[in-house]
């Protein structure tokens, strides 16, 4: 495993950061001597609202010497400011920690949002999918998101409390209700002044991030043919996997987490990102920079659904895409799927196979389905507000054109006519 001298520092601990003021700074240490790094070098936590991340990069002399002036311990020209090699072997969580969190559904504040939205079948079926645990030992009806890898092995348990919104709780500090199942493991155990499990002990002392794979990696291997989606959080992936079931919906976590390390399992697929918004559009340029950089692992492309649909208050208010899908009954998103096995759209007498559908949205007495095609493009198509195609004889192009600027023209969705709309550049392709 890959690891640098400079790391920053693991943990909940948190500090006041240069850029923002805010109390979400996690600073860097010194592997070597356990020491702080000067005040500036560390990132804030908020990726978007601030982003500051300053890192070490003692490569010259001049910057060795100036490090050794800024912080203590000794100093190796050739090699301390050098990426190394260190050989640690991995440690998981055991299944039984996983196990015990396979309870409490009925205080589960998460689970009840989502028998808010899906019927109960769906909603058991979401649990036992995402291995979705609850936790009550640090806030009552927590969450449990289990970040399991393609192996089966479980990297990480991240705790998360929800109000009846859905969305993250906060303390009365504002700080939200998060942390991980690890921590409050290591908290128990001292708290009662007992021993920590060897295996408690290997995982705390393990180098590189806990969260180290994508959450509901696991669930790959068992869709080997379906194109994966990528969004942040765990419970937007969850949310989303029912409205779009053509997708592998997977989160990294964090804007920041989306890297190639992580992101090895994802080895000759086809991904779609979905950043969540941003009140500069920071997010959006964020993930299509790390998209580029997971070229030569899969195709990508990136979504802008969000950026173009939304409104300054939405961008400042950072929806992401669970946000934007729960605006629509799930079921909505079915009965205009075409039944055929092989599903088509016929654009300018060339025909084109379905993917997915991406988005559904009404308009007056209208429906526009926007589907997601094979060769990443998307088209939409109109139909009425009970799901019939619209009929070529219909005058309605004023209408809708006059509401969305769009001018729909005569197709087929399966050997059928239609009216559609090309979207040459809703998905930005990364090449």
């Amino acid at each position: 495993m890959n690891a640098y001298r400079y790391t920053l520092e693991r943990g909940n601990k948190k500090y006041i950061c240069p850029g923002c003021g805010k109390k979400r700074f996690v600073r860097f240490i010194d592997t070597d001597t356990g020491e702080y790094l000067p005040e500036a070098y560390g990132r804030c936590d908020r990726e978007v609202n601030c982003g500051y991340f300053h890192k070490p990069d003692f490569g010259t002399m001049a910057q060795i010497k100036e490090a050794r002036n800024r912080h203590c311990g000794p100093v190796n020209h050739d090699q301390q400011y050098k990426k190394r090699e260190i050989r640690k072997s991995i440690t998981y969580i055991p299944f039984d920690v996983l196990a015990q969190s396979q309870q409490g559904y009925e205080t589960n504040r998460f689970v009840t949002y989502l028998h808010s939205l899906f019927s109960i079948d769906i909603t058991h079926e979401l649990i036992l999918q995402y291995r979705i645990g609850t936790s009550a030992s640090r806030w009552p009806g927590a969450t449990v998101f289990w970040w399991i890898d393609v192996s089966g092995n479980i990297r990480a348990g991240q705790v998360k409390q929800f109000d009846d919104t859905g969305h993250t709780a906060k303390s009365t500090d504002g700080h939200s209700r998060t942390t991980w199942v690890h921590s409050i493991l290591k908290y128990s155990y001292e708290a009662s002044r007992e021993s920590l499990p060897g295996w408690l002990s290997a995982y705390l002392e393990q180098g590189g991030n806990f969260a180290s794979c994508l959450f509901g990696e696991h669930l790959l291997t068992e869709n080997a043919g379906k194109p994966v989606a990528i969004v942040e959080a765990p419970a937007t992936a969850i949310v989303a996997s029912v409205y779009l079931p053509a997708f592998v919906w997977l989160a990294a976590g964090s804007l920041s987490y989306l890297t190639t390390e992580r992101c090895q399992a994802l080895a000759g697929r086809q991904v779609f990102l979905f950043p969540d918004l941003s009140a500069d559009g920071r997010a959006f340029t964020l993930w299509s920079s790390k998209a580029k950089e997971l070229t030569d692992i899969a195709t990508v492309t990136v979504s802008d659904l969000l950026e173009r649909s939304a409104d300054i208050t939405e961008r400042v208010q950072g929806l992401d895409l669970r946000d934007y899908l729960t605006r629509f009954d799930y079921r909505q998103f079915r009965p205009v799927q075409p039944t055929e096995d092989k599903q088509t759209l016929t654009i300018d007498g060339q025909e084109h196979e379905i993917n997915a559908i991406a988005v559904i949205t009404e308009i007056d007495s209208y429906k526009i389905v926007t589907y997601l095609l094979r060769n990443a493009k998307v088209c939409d198509v109109l139909y009425t507000a009970s799901g019939e195609l619209v009929n070529l004889s219909e005058d309605f192009s004023q209408v809708i054109y006059a509401r969305i600027g769009k001018v729909f023209r005569p197709g087929k969705i399966n050997g059928v006519d239609c009216f559609l709309f090309p979207v040459e550049k809703l998905l930005k392709y990364v090449s």
